[in-house]
């Protein structure tokens, strides 16, 4: 009888056991579950078990049982907001590119110039090279003029004198117009040439004395 008694006992303790077990994994769980919550676009608060589209649309954020959140989601991105971000990132990327190109010509220029005199020749080299086609194209306009004049007078004479000017004539005059146009032309592109040249030597050896007191800097820190 108190046997039959004991094992009773044991047996309601033993289910009891249990159920607190089963009590405590339950809470367990239902303590590690996490909420949804958001702001709708009036600016009330919501919160949920399952995620609404408005949330993931808004933004949203994920919160314990104890309200601490464990994750925030930003809002999706309008169209324009997109478009923005990839505008922005193009003149970033593009920003880099010629930062990167500049950053190769300045170790160029270092490279081939190991002096400022160095720099100046090269670069006054190529100006005299301008300037002498220049001239040459001055000679030439010079020469086209001259030929012009006198087939301008030959053509006047025999105008005066009643006779009509020969096709031949005619055709070379029309030559000469048009070969001094495309010469004068020619001596003001050069002639801008040179004048952009003359500025750019400003400028490049501005940059040049910025990298090499930069560079000088550099071996005396090492």
């Amino acid at each position: 009888m108190q046997s039959a008694l004991k094992t009773t006992v044991l047996t309601l303790l033993l289910i009891a056991g249990i159920g607190s077990a089963i009590d405590a994994m339950a809470q367990a769980v239902k303590d590690t579950r996490l909420r949804y919550k958001w702001r709708d676009e009036a600016g009330s608060l919501h919160f949920a078990d399952n995620m609404p589209p408005e949330a993931a649309r808004l933004g949203y954020e994920l919160v314990n049982q104890q309200g601490v959140v464990v994750r925030r989601v930003e809002r999706a991105k309008t169209t324009e907001e997109l478009a923005k971000d990839k505008a922005d990132a193009e003149k970033l990327a593009e920003e880099q590119r010629k930062a990167d190109e500049n950053s190769r010509l300045d170790a160029q220029m270092l490279a081939a110039y190991p002096t400022e005199e160095d720099l100046r020749r090269s670069i006054q080299a190529q100006l005299d090279l301008i300037t002498q086609n220049i001239q040459a194209t001055e000679v030439g306009i010079a020469s086209q003029e001259k030929s012009l004049a006198e087939r301008l007078v030959h053509a006047g004479e025999q105008e005066r004198n009643g006779k009509v000017v020969p096709t031949n004539v005619q055709n070379q005059i029309n030559t000469l117009r048009k070969g001094l146009n495309d010469q004068k032309a020619f001596l003001e592109r050069r002639m801008a040439d040179r004048a952009t040249m003359e500025k750019q030597l400003v400028v490049d050896l501005e940059r040049y004395r910025t990298l090499k007191a930069k560079q000088d800097e550099q071996r005396k820190g090492r």
